[in-house]
């Protein structure tokens, strides 16, 4: 991809200060730019990465200037996903690979993409512009909306809802069987589960995660949430709107998490709880009650952020105080 300095600019809706038709080839970080490169500082501390090297432009926040040619933004944090999508090479898939296997009485678009070795149910419907990467599986009666990606392996159980610009990465699950088992005087029971999963728009699955079909009803992941590798979303569970939840983690089902959460890595949540709008767990945490909206919490079992490192404070300090109370028994054991 080749932009000018003046295009650049007028995407990202900065003031330039350079020559207006210097071509820029790529965008790489302050340490790795080339002299057809364009980079971002966010930090004043990052300009002398860049003050001495051949670099063909920066891009900065107001207040600053540099040396070299620049464009002067409000948020250069913002305008770093902005970039990378411009210099994305993206190539446009179309058509249904001679391999793949196709139910009886399917909705395809002619701009969908299936790849090799797919097999889809019956009674499927796919939106505008799906792409569906090779060896998945999708089930009966599932629903893609426009401009929806599947990954590689990806498995997508029946009756399925996804909705459109939804991204699932390769090798996950979605709308398996989930965990749900009686247990009788002679054994386990397993409970079987007849519910679904339903994705809603713009929604991100990382890989190898799992998100479990409800006993009864669904399984909800609300619009614009972000779910990463490695994470298990079990029964009945329902998220909300542009939550982010970091690697293996888990939420066990029936559990509630509301909307513009930050869930960290290796977070356990519990089964049957609330977790508040706007709440904020560390990684590592182990969540065992409800948790109210605009919570900040850290630790097993979960507290106040603010308590857990004051606990962790004392803890450090716990050797000089053991040693200083023994000194203190020795002491007054002499004087006895």
């Amino acid at each position: 991809m080749r932009y000018t300095l003046e295009e650049i600019a007028q995407l990202i809706r900065g003031s330039l200060y350079g020559p207006p038709n210097l071509v820029i080839t790529g965008v790489n970080s302050p340490e790795l730019a080339k002299e057809t490169d364009i980079c971002v500082i966010y930090d004043d501390r990052l300009i002398d990465l860049v003050k001495d090297r051949n670099i063909g432009a920066v891009v900065v926040k107001e207040g600053l200037s540099i040396d070299k040619p620049y464009i002067v933004v409000s948020d250069p944090k913002a305008i770093m996903p902005v970039l990378l999508g411009l210099f994305l090479k993206k190539k446009i898939l179309q058509g249904i690979d001679r391999t793949a296997i196709i139910g009886n009485n399917c909705n395809i678009s002619e701009t969908c993409f299936i790849g090799p070795y797919v097999v889809i149910g019956d009674n499927v419907k796919l939106g505008e512009r799906v792409t569906i990467m090779a060896g998945s599986k999708i089930g009966d009666e599932v629903v893609i909306g426009d401009d929806s990606f599947i990954g590689y392996n990806v498995i997508v159980e029946e009756k399925t809802i996804i909705g459109k610009r939804v991204k699932i990465q390769h090798g996950a699950i979605i709308g398996k069987e989930g965990f749900g088992f009686y247990r009788s005087k002679d054994g386990y029971i397993r409970i079987p589960h007849l519910g679904n999963v339903v994705i809603e728009d713009d929604v991100e699955i990382g890989a190898n995660s799992i998100v479990d079909r409800a006993t009864l009803g669904s399984t909800v992941i609300k619009r614009g949430t972000k779910i990463d590798s490695l994470v298990l979303i079990a029964h009945n569970v329902k998220i909300g709107e542009d939550t982010a939840i970091a690697g293996q983690t888990g939420i066990a089902g029936s559990s509630e998490i509301g909307a513009r959460c930050m869930i960290g890595g290796q977070v356990g949540i519990t089964d049957h709880l609330r977790v508040g709008d706007n709440s904020v767990i560390f990684a590592k945490s182990g969540v065992i009650g409800d948790l109210p909206s605009n919570s900040i919490v850290s630790g097993t079992p979960a507290r106040s952020h603010r308590e857990w490192l004051k606990a962790q404070a004392i803890l450090l300090k716990l050797p000089k105080i053991i040693k200083q109370l023994r000194m203190k028994d020795v002491a007054d054991n002499d004087k006895g």
